[in-house]
């Protein structure tokens, strides 16, 4: 697909409304979500979204191609989101020791089956991913559900790739723990 969103960004900067069109319809879905994640209110998640794409199309020559568009992509709809509630970007997080982390999402408890259960009901999995914070959300949907790379993650979270990995088993852990406690495993 990298060279479809090349192409099709390149005749956008042209003024071709129809390939932006179908960029639009290409990536819409996965913006969405993602940006729906970061915040709690869909009508947040919809202006960053329709902030992003007028974003791409404005300043669609500037893609540099030989990827796919998807981190570029995000990192504007991202950047949009965050515009619309003025806050700094990058604040770091409270760290919280890893095994203090481990031991509320179960590690060596032994009690598996009943967090299998837990990771079968989808309800309980959307209740965990939404009671997390957003860093958390975030990086949980970049490279679980949305199949970015560590190197896609690290572009366009702006952080290094050894900081992308620890943030994610950060969050993975802390997600456990949410669905350990509202499972009441």
């Amino acid at each position: 697909m990298p060279e479809a969103d090349a192409a099709l960004l390149e005749r956008s900067a042209n003024g071709d409304a129809g390939a932006f069109a179908e960029f639009v319809a290409l990536h819409q879905d996965s913006v969405f979500r993602f940006l729906r994640t970061l915040t709690h209110e869909q009508a947040d998640a919809e202006d960053a979204m329709q902030e992003a794409f007028v974003s791409v199309w404005k300043n669609a020559a500037a893609y540099r191609g030989g990827r796919t568009a998807r981190p570029w992509l995000f990192s504007i709809a991202r950047n949009a989101l965050r515009r619309q509630y003025r806050r700094r970007a990058g604040e770091p997080e409270q760290t919280e020791p890893l095994d203090s982390l481990g031991a509320q999402a179960g590690w060596g408890t032994g009690d598996q089956a009943s967090l299998l259960n837990a990771l079968a009901d989808r309800d309980l999995l959307t209740r965990a991913l939404v009671s997390l914070s957003t860093s958390d959300r975030e990086i949980l949907v970049m490279r679980e559900l949305e199949g970015f790379s560590g190197e896609e993650a690290a572009e366009l979270l702006e952080l290094s790739v050894p900081a992308v990995k620890s943030r994610l088993h950060r969050a993975r852990l802390r997600f456990m723990a949410s669905l350990r406690r509202i499972a009441d495993v």
